[in-house]
């Protein structure tokens, strides 16, 4: 009977402790959400939500925000939910998973925007300090990709994903030619034949919203848009390379790109789908694999010694 007395003892101590343990943890982390958002306000954001709340005890850490929506005052980004789900456990407190219902989101002047009703996302943060976001969607029947470059129509994407990666960090040699990351990304969608995959990094200052004084502060401290990674594939065709781009003074893209192209004529059509007519820059570059000089300047696009297309400014009057 003293040793049952005991061992009961023991565990109802245990409870106990791991009990006060999960809310402590629970309303540190609830106290942290409700933080960030005025943290968020505090930087000139524009926040609102509904009711934060926690449960899941005892296994999990679940933190609800309803009706979240975060937007920067000119479009740069908005983000709103629905709802917004955080779940994490007591010993992974360095690791949340994201869960958003009803999700409609733009950016760069709405020259991006989706919408999506379920999409979910992953924060770990690593031993650098620096965390690793990446977001997606749990099934793409119900997202739609409203607005997006050479876009004339919303499309369906049969999967993606986005990794993002905050902080900074160097990249290249250790001189003044070149600025700090302050993202690092990669990008892997799919839509029946066509597939994306982009990976790079943004430099120079930290791009606090799409304004013009942003946008040429960003540049005029050296800011690079740079693309380590291009793979683009549609049927018939396939390109990959890399790229770098800045904006010009007024502020259209600036840049260059070494590509490698294959299947002209295939990757001419898919163009002139997008209303892009590229028989003169594309069609020629023949089936097998060529490389082909690309640059953007003077709002054109010339892809070998061919104008490809012409370019407007990232940001309006």
């Amino acid at each position: 009977m003293t040793r049952f007395r005991t061992l009961a003892l023991l565990i109802l101590a245990a409870v106990l402790v791991y009990t006060g343990l999960w809310y402590t943890a629970g309303m540190k982390a609830e106290k942290a959400v409700v933080a960030k958002f005025s943290a968020w306000r505090d930087a000139g954001l524009k926040v609102d939500h509904g009711k934060v709340t926690l449960e899941g005890f005892p296994y999990r850490i679940i933190i609800t925000v309803d009706k979240p929506e975060v937007r920067t005052r000119a479009k740069g980004l908005q983000v709103k939910a629905g709802s917004l789900t955080l779940i994490s456990h007591l010993w992974t407190p360095g690791h949340w998973m994201a869960e958003a219902h009803d999700v409609a989101a733009s950016a760069a002047g709405d020259a991006w925007a989706l919408t999506d009703g379920y999409m979910r996302a992953s924060y770990r943060r690593h031993e650098d300090g620096r965390p690793i976001i990446v977001v997606d969607s749990l099934a793409t029947d119900d997202f739609q990709l409203l607005k997006a470059p050479g876009l004339d129509a919303p499309a369906r994407l049969d999967s993606w994903t986005l990794y993002l990666r905050p902080g900074t960090e160097k990249h290249g040699p250790d001189s003044g030619l070149y600025e700090d990351r302050f993202l690092d990304f990669k990008l892997q969608a799919a839509a029946g034949a066509t597939q994306v995959g982009l990976e790079g990094g943004i430099s120079g200052p930290v791009i606090a919203d799409w304004t013009a004084d942003q946008l040429a502060a960003w540049r005029d401290g050296g800011g690079i848009l740079e693309f380590d990674s291009i793979d683009f594939a549609v049927a018939g065709a396939r390109l990959k390379g890399n790229a770098s781009l800045t904006l010009d003074e007024t502020f259209k893209p600036l840049g260059s790109a070494s590509l490698t192209m294959a299947g002209g004529s295939a990757l001419a059509r898919w163009l002139d789908g997008t209303g892009i007519q590229a028989d003169t820059a594309i069609a020629t570059i023949g089936e097998e694999a060529a490389s082909v000089p690309v640059m953007l300047q003077n709002g054109q696009v010339t892809v070998g010694n061919a104008e490809l297309t012409s370019l407007k400014p990232v940001i309006g009057d």
